[in-house]
């Protein structure tokens, strides 16, 4: 696993904004020690859109922050289809080239506002769908970070930021995070403002975090919610196994997701298994008919103007998008209102699955398998990944967990639970 910088780089979110208020860290020093270590790093893992020297140029001299302010001096990473106000949002992209913000998006001006500072853009594939930038996993450069936010994973776990933005369609905040060795965060659907985020499939997308402790993810959260996450102490959590017989997991995920269980059980949580819904069966194709219909709306100006400069794999989803009928539209919807009854009817033990199908693959062509997300992404549930061990080649596994009511108001304080259990496992001591 990757050592944390013995500098203010190794700082998280929390344990850094409680030294700056505290007057025990500057934050130009902060910063200085993330640039540090992306100079270092940047040409290995590739997880920014600018070079370290045009980032300094653009963050300038950090001021001083009000030291009451809740985010007072933390640095954050922003995926590149997120407006920050004088960055570039190029979506990697031909399309959008050469085009900067004006003004921040709205979850980003929550941010500031309360402290923060934009120190970047991270690393996305395509308008955050498939073709993939240059990132590299930090575990192992042979390898993909998972996407589309694969340069906020990859720069959180290389320690060149302690908290990044990131998006989710389909599977694009957690996988990435599994693959990465990191805590994930997919809010539900609606509690994060999308004004200035460039949009993909609207009913879907959501603007989350990436980070490297529940803890950090909350006090972020909190902000970009504009509302509490507290991690409360109470009866031992509740949990509930899904059956993964009929997903393409590999080895792995299975067996970390049978002895993360067992951990779980012996942390004292309760652990029960069952058999997935009926109704989530068909969510997977579901997914893909709506999403590409609202690609294929969403995107019908730019098909028309710029077909060359779109990628083929996107191109071929718009062009899937138009070829829908609308009883095939209907037919998706039908099938997500009954599922998500199921969904809430399971109450209100925390839902468990890999999250994703194994270790990350080799290679950057692709950036994984998003199965194991979107049917989560489709019923606008909240989601948290937490690390959970490592496969056969030494690489992480993330644990998904679910919250399905409405709201997601036991995730926090779970995830906690979660994390706290599993860490020797995510440290590679072995979970059972």
């Amino acid at each position: 696993m990757i050592a944390p910088p013995t500098d203010p780089a190794g700082f998280g979110a929390a344990d850094g904004v409680a030294a700056v208020r505290g007057g025990a860290l500057k934050p130009q020093g902060w910063v200085d020690a993330l640039l540090a270590r992306a100079a270092a790093h940047d040409a290995r893992i590739r997880a920014w859109t600018q070079p370290v020297e045009e980032r300094r140029r653009r963050i300038g001299a950090v001021a001083a922050p009000d030291r009451a302010l809740p985010l007072a001096g933390l640095p954050v990473g922003v995926k590149d289809v997120i407006d920050a106000a004088g960055w570039p949002t190029e979506c990697n992209s031909l399309v959008e080239a050469g085009r900067v913000a004006a003004a921040s998006a709205a979850a980003v001006a929550r941010l500031e506002a309360a402290g923060a500072l934009v120190i970047g853009k991270t690393v996305t594939t395509e308008y955050a769908y498939m073709a993939p930038g240059p990132t590299t996993n930090p575990h192992d450069p042979s390898r993909t970070p998972g996407g589309s936010s694969s340069g906020s994973a990859a720069a959180v776990a290389d320690f060149q930021v302690s908290v990044a933005l990131a998006t989710q369609t389909g599977g694009s905040t957690i996988r990435p995070a599994a693959f990465c060795g990191i805590v994930g965060y997919k809010p539900p659907f609606g509690h994060v403002p999308t004004k200035g985020l460039a949009l993909l499939a609207p009913s879907l997308d959501v603007i989350g975090l990436h980070a490297r402790s529940v803890a950090d993810i909350a006090l972020v959260a909190a902000i970009m919610e504009a509302m509490p996450h507290p991690i409360v102490a109470g009866p031992p959590p509740r949990f509930l196994a899904f059956d993964i017989a009929d997903a393409d997991a590999s080895a792995d995920a299975r067996s970390m997701l049978t002895e993360a269980a067992e951990t779980l059980r012996r942390a004292g949580a309760t652990v029960r298994q069952a058999q997935t819904p009926e109704s989530f069966r068909v969510l997977d194709r579901a997914h893909r008919v709506i999403m590409s219909v609202e690609v294929a709306r969403n995107f019908v100006a730019r098909y028309a103007a710029r077909r060359a400069d779109l990628s083929d794999d996107l191109a071929a989803f718009i062009e899937r998008g138009q070829a829908v009928t609308g009883d095939e539209l209907a037919a998706a919807h039908a099938a997500v209102a009954i599922a998500r009854e199921d969904l809430f009817a399971l109450g209100g033990e925390i839902l468990m699955t890999p999250a994703a199908p194994g270790e990350a693959p080799l290679g950057l062509q692709s950036t994984g398998s998003a199965a194991l997300n979107r049917l989560w992404t489709l019923l606008h549930a909240g989601v948290m990944t937490v690390p959970a061990g490592l496969g056969a080649n030494g690489m992480p596994l993330g644990l998904q967990l679910v919250d399905p009511l409405p709201g997601a108001p036991n995730l926090f304080t779970d995830a906690t639970f979660a994390e706290r259990a599993l860490a020797p496992a995510a440290k590679g001591e072995g979970i059972g």
